[in-house]
């Protein structure tokens, strides 16, 4: 890329639509099975025999039912049962295997979704002690054990938003869809039963005592369940020109935060509101024209009562007219898989033109009399779109709309434009290196030296930083980062832009001490004895949702995680959807907290150092934030940018295959441009020769710019944020490069940077 790349003109969209679907849930092993179940009024909450510790007597929840004994017993659950449902949704798709099909492998891209992803392993570990059972403790882990050789090349990543997470997962495979990164995505999630889930549910006395009773009097909370639900998603004109039958058309998709509560919603359903409008826009069709809304209806108080207030909001007098139905009531609540579960059967019910139906309420005990809740027995009826809604912890909503035929959309909705992201703002906080000024001067230093650990004391000059005190430390670095980058892009006093903004985390580890914390004290002491507050900060998407409130943030917040790629996968997200025209304003930031545990556990795997001069890295910790936009927006506005953000690509072949999986993605970035200097992402660990292998089979030259591993240390998903920082903070010259990260799973993602002219200064104002 030795000139600015050409202004990348959008589209009008092209229809997506859904060609598979595969379940596993407690009433079935399969889509159709599960659905017929659902029409014959079966309820799949039954004794959960699974959960690792010895529950209360007579616990039920939503377990899903067990495989055949000789599928791939030598995966964990998670996976297993995962790997099951993406064969079955690819095998619905007439896809049983890519690598015969018509469909490139490496145009094929997994975005899955999950609250917990694999940490039954980490009960396996405090039980045994053994390192080696946290091999499939990270979300990215339990990916690459579903996808193994099922011929997905083109790149995988996992997102988290709480019990929104799957719609999340369906919302960015859209986006990658319409931007032209994949041609097919298997998308959707899942969430495995455990102590873990059950624990903190529990704690947080959102269990009921007695049955699931969805938006009624006196209901008393959520039955945990456990579920996995994949869609095959394409764009209408590929699938069909592989003569894939269309199961329906996804039309519409909307995100939004409540900037409320970590885990309580807005009890007016501001957020949830603004959700689904944002998705009926999209699909171009008004309230009244619903046929069927499939609500998140967890039967818990507050939640249910802020989704019943939404939707009086969102269709006003036709609100008892349009039919709910919660599938909760039958399934338990599968956390992060529930969106893509219920909105399989939404799409089966668009297909049978059949109404499903609210297992255990009646019409008289409805606490909100106009809402009509679809109860009794399931019926033939005219359905033409579906809404479906997903309101996880933290205020995160996403909701989806299905239509049996494509809506023709608004020629101006869907005008083309030039649409480029550029970075316009930049914070640091790593060790001796905190604001731009010391990053810098950390940067342009040699030596290995790493500097001491951050401290309160070093958070304490930022104000959102103070304001989170009982937080995880990856939490409390992210939200120092943003502020010193909403500083920097002189947003910081801008409360309706920053209203309008969306955020994309990432982060590789999450918040591990609470997460250990947390885990060890029902190890030792019992599954009643699990601590509400370190359940609800070491979820995942903590950082998203405190992001949310203490920025006042109400576009969507989502976290990418397990995975080293996952803050470059951030960033390239975010420029998808800056390109795609679903946002102008996105807070990316990645960040990263130290712990014995994870030392110790890279140490079991031979990859961190013995000694200063050995091979393998020394861990570390801290955030790097970037302010992502439009750039056309942020000229407008008289901002001055750091770079543009160029076409992003990745892979996922496997840690054998990772020089071919290198040159694969370098390959695809160069044909957009000369492929210029790459910024790799050292570890001192063999992924260094992996990367030099597949740089020089692609054309390209190494950089020798190694600031991330010898003087930061491994900070694992921020490592490539540090990178970038570097390199438009202290270039050795202003040309374009490519911004490259791998993990050890054989994971590769890359993205093109072009930097503007450097500031003439890096100073930042003083923090106040």
């Amino acid at each position: 890329m030795g000139s600015p790349e050409t202004p990348r003109l959008m589209p009008h969209p092209e229809p997506i639509v859904i060609t598979g679907v595969g379940l596993c849930t407690s009433l079935g092993i399969d889509a159709e099975t599960t659905w017929q179940a659902v029409r014959s009024n079966q309820i799949g909450i039954a004794t959960l025999t699974e959960v690792e510790s010895a529950l209360p007597i007579a616990s039920v929840g939503g377990q899903a039912l067990e495989l055949p004994s000789h599928y791939r017993p030598d995966l964990p659950r998670e996976a297993r049962s995962l790997r099951w449902t993406i064969e079955h949704a690819l095998a619905d798709a007439a896809i049983p295997s890519i690598h015969n099909s018509q469909v490139a492998p490496d145009r094929c891209f997994a975005m899955l979704g999950t609250t917990l992803h694999g940490l039954r392993a980490g009960g396996r570990y405090l039980r045994s002690g053994n390192p080696a059972e946290l091999s499939s403790f990270l979300a990215g882990a339990t990916a690459s054990l579903a996808l193994r050789g099922l011929g997905i090349e083109g790149g995988s990543a996992t997102t988290c938003s709480a019990c929104s997470s799957s719609l999340g997962a369906i919302a960015l495979g859209v986006t990658l869809l319409q931007t032209h990164q994949a041609d097919l995505v298997i998308a959707g999630g899942y969430d495995v039963i455990s102590e873990y889930a059950w624990g903190g549910f529990q704690a947080l006395r959102l269990i009921s005592p007695t049955p699931l009773r969805p938006f009624c009097r006196g209901r008393q909370g959520m039955k945990v369940g456990e579920g996995y639900g994949i869609i095959i998603i394409e764009r209408a004109p590929t699938a069909r020109a592989r003569g894939a039958r269309i199961l329906t058309h996804l039309t519409g998709w909307g995100e939004s935060a409540d900037a409320h509560h970590l885990t309580k919603p807005h009890p007016a359903g501001q957020g949830a509101l603004a959700a689904m409008r944002t998705a009926l826009g999209r699909a171009g069709i008004t309230p009244g024209q619903l046929s069927l809304i499939t609500a998140h209806a967890t039967g818990t108080p507050d939640n249910d009562s802020a989704e019943a207030a939404a939707l009086a909001a969102l269709l006003g007098p036709d609100l008892p007219t349009v039919p709910v139905v919660a599938h909760k009531s039958r399934l338990g609540h599968t956390l992060g898989g529930a969106g893509a579960i219920e909105l399989i059967l939404s799409a089966l019910a668009l297909r049978d033109q059949q109404l499903p139906t609210t297992a255990g309420v009646t019409p008289a005990e409805l606490e909100f009399p106009e809402l009509s809740v679809s109860t009794g027995d399931s019926s033939p009826r005219p359905i033409t779109h579906t809404l479906n809604t997903s309101l996880g912890f933290g205020g995160a909503n996403t909701c989806v709309v299905l239509s049996r035929t494509q809506v023709v959309a608004d020629p101006q909705h869907t005008a083309a434009r030039s649409r480029r992201a550029c970075i316009t703002g930049i914070g640091t906080l790593l060790p001796g290196a905190i604001g731009l000024p010391a990053f810098t001067a950390r940067a342009a230093t040699a030596g290995s030296t790493i500097a001491p650990p951050l401290t309160d004391a070093a958070l304490a000059e930022f104000a959102m930083a103070r304001r989170a005190r009982r937080m995880s430390p990856s939490v409390r670095f992210m939200l120092a980062a943003a502020e010193m980058a909403f500083r920097n892009a002189s947003l910081l006093d801008d409360p309706t832009r920053l209203a309008a903004a969306s955020c994309l985390l990432g982060s590789m580890h999450g918040s591990i001490g609470f997460c250990t914390d947390y885990y060890t004290q029902i190890v030792r002491e019992g599954i009643l004895a699990a601590n509400p507050v370190l359940f609800a900060e070491g979820v995942p998407n903590a950082a998203s949702a405190h992001m949310s409130t203490a920025f006042g943030i109400k576009g969507g917040c989502q976290t990418i995680i397990g995975t080293r790629t996952a803050g470059l996968d951030a960033l390239s997200l975010a420029a998808l959807r800056i390109e795609s025209g679903a946002a102008d304003l996105v807070l990316v930031a990645a960040a990263e907290e130290q712990g014995e545990i994870v030392d110790n556990t890279y140490a079991h795997f031979g990859l961190t150092a013995a000694h200063a001069d050995s091979p393998g890295f020394t861990s570390s910790h801290g955030s790097v934030a970037f302010v992502v936009e439009n750039e056309d927006s942020a000229l407008a506005r008289g901002a001055r940018p750091w770079a543009v953000l160029g076409k992003s690509a990745s892979a996922l072949l496997g840690p054998a295959c990772l020089p071919r999986a290198v040159a694969r993605t370098l390959t695809k970035l160069s044909n957009l441009g000369q492929l210029s200097r790459v910024i790799g992402s050292p570890s001192n660990t063999w992924l260094d020769r992996a990367e030099s292998r597949g740089i020089a089979r692609a054309g390209g030259q190494r950089s020798t710019h190694n600031v991330p591993t010898f003087t930061l240390g491994e900070v694992f998903a921020v490592t490539p944020l540090i990178a970038i920082a570097a390199s438009l903070t202290v270039p050795s010259d202003s040309t374009p490069f490519t911004s490259l990260c791998t993990g050890w799973d054989g994971s590769v993602t890359a993205m093109n940077v072009e930097p503007f002219l450097p500031p003439s200064e890096t100073a930042e104002p003083a923090i106040s």
